[in-house]
């Protein structure tokens, strides 16, 4: 990092609350003397930064100080725009408006001589984002209950058929293209997990009488839970290294086998199972029986399906 790029980086830290010499220096990776050579220059070109000694002193900038809009480096302006160009990809995505005028925005806080290379740089390098065409009409809806803690009577389409239900949101995400939002079911009785595109009717509504706060939604994993044990063939951990949530666990031998060991939560084992199916023979599961038994119950419900004429 050039000296400045340094000192407008220190100015970033100031704004965010005091910091020490040796905060500074440990975060920029250079002595704390260059810092204070640094501090000194930024004084003398009128930058209001106050010193305070002692204990719990260090340098500051006044609450209503704030810097003048930055122009964005080619690079910063490049993350930027694939961000929103994925978010874009989506199907329905929140913030539209704001995500429009964002993009505009990159292009002015970038100088002009930069804005052709960035399009060429971006005919370079893209983020793949799955492109999906379910509607969500209700996810600005469940993003606002779930920033203002707010209850929503709810119509659901799940698998097992349409369902009223009463929820607090709590959390909205997006995986493999899809929206899902974590919410407190009163009927339930517990947090689950609901795929946005499958409500079909919401509204505000009061919380629940005698409501109590819920504890944390339990985990998938937890060493609390049975070992899972699964042993895989070289091909089976090339197809599983792609999945964003087995394929960080995977563990490989010398041979291009490996295995994946976890200690998966027994409730959700339909999903494991699922995905254990979907590698056929490229994977085994050692432990836990029941975990092998589901596998064989789930198989010969299928054959005996594709048996049928």
């Amino acid at each position: 990092m050039n000296r400045i790029d340094r000192l407008t980086a220190i100015l970033l830290l100031l704004q965010g609350r005091k910091r020490t010499a040796g905060e500074i220096a440990d975060r920029f990776e250079v002595s704390r003397r260059t810092i204070l050579r640094d501090i000194q220059a930024l004084c003398e070109m009128g930058i209001p930064i106050s010193a305070d000694l002692g204990a719990s002193g260090g340098y500051s900038l006044p609450p209503d100080y704030s810097l003048p809009p930055l122009a964005l480096t080619l690079h910063e302006a490049l993350l930027l725009r694939l961000a929103l160009s994925s978010l874009s990809q989506l199907g329905e995505t929140p913030f539209k408006r704001e995500r429009e005028s964002l993009l505009a925005k990159v292009q002015t806080l970038l100088p002009r001589r930069e804005r052709e290379n960035l399009d060429q740089l971006e005919q370079t390098l893209s983020l793949d984002v799955p492109s999906r065409s379910y509607p969500t009409p209700f996810l600005d809806h469940l993003l606002q209950s779930a920033r203002g803690q707010q209850w929503v009577a709810a119509t659901y389409r799940s698998e097992n058929g349409v369902s009223q239900q009463t929820l607090l949101p709590r959390h909205v995400r997006i995986e493999a293209g899809l929206w899902y939002c974590e919410a407190y079911s009163s009927e339930r009785e517990e947090t689950r997990i609901y795929r946005v595109d499958r409500f079909l009717d919401m509204k505000t509504t009061p919380s629940p009488p005698q409501w109590e706060r819920p504890a944390s939604p339990a985990p998938r994993e937890h060493p609390s839970f049975p070992e899972v044990r699964i042993h895989l063939t070289a091909r089976g951990i090339l197809r599983l290294e792609s999945d964003p949530h087995l394929g960080p666990r995977l563990q490989r031998t010398g041979e291009g086998e490996g295995w994946l060991s976890l200690h998966w939560r027994p409730e959700e084992y339909d999903w494991l199972v699922r995905v254990l199916l979907s590698l056929g023979t490229d994977a085994q599961v050692l432990v836990p029986e029941s975990l092998r038994v589901h596998i064989q119950q789930v198989a010969q419900e299928i054959a005996r399906h594709y048996a049928q004429k």
